[in-house]
């Protein structure tokens, strides 16, 4: 007899997929106006850096745009295989999902903080997107932390 999944996670497994799409149409938004969410990102790094040449600014600029793309992409990686193995009733993929759901919160915070000045590219997407990101993560952290494993 074939069980079916339980409803936290199909709820927690539709958020991590709304998640994914939510980062990719940001990932969008960052590639098709990169110059001007790279200039943003420059103007808060000029802000807070006393002394810095424009080309340290600049390359920081990237590093940091590189940076929350590769953060984005492991954690979506670990919501992954979190998601195979609640999928396989391990008892260990709470722990997994909870890492992936916290530093998906986390980050996505902090990607919010980096893109203060570049609010108003793609009709304001870099200053929600983040936002939803967080949102659904806390709603896929909490739905898998209800999911029963028997």
């Amino acid at each position: 007899m074939v069980t079916r999944p339980s409803v936290a996670y199909r709820v927690a497994l539709l958020m991590w997929g709304a998640l994914a799409l939510v980062v990719l149409a940001l990932a969008a938004v960052a590639a098709t106006e990169y110059d001007e969410v790279a200039t943003a990102l420059e103007t808060m790094l000029a802000r807070g850096s006393s002394g810095a040449t424009d080309t340290d600014i600049a390359d920081t600029a990237k590093v940091t745009l590189l940076g929350s793309a590769a953060t984005a992409v492991l954690l979506l990686v670990v919501a992954g295989i979190g998601l195979s193995l609640s999928a396989a009733r391990k008892s260990y993929a709470i722990i997994v999902l909870l890492v992936a759901g916290l530093g998906t919160i986390g980050a996505s915070i902090l990607f919010w903080s980096f893109m203060s000045d570049a609010a108003s590219v793609a009709g304001g997407a870099l200053r929600w997107g983040p936002l939803v990101c967080a949102g659904l993560a806390v709603i896929a952290t909490v739905a898998a932390s209800t999911i029963r494993r028997r």
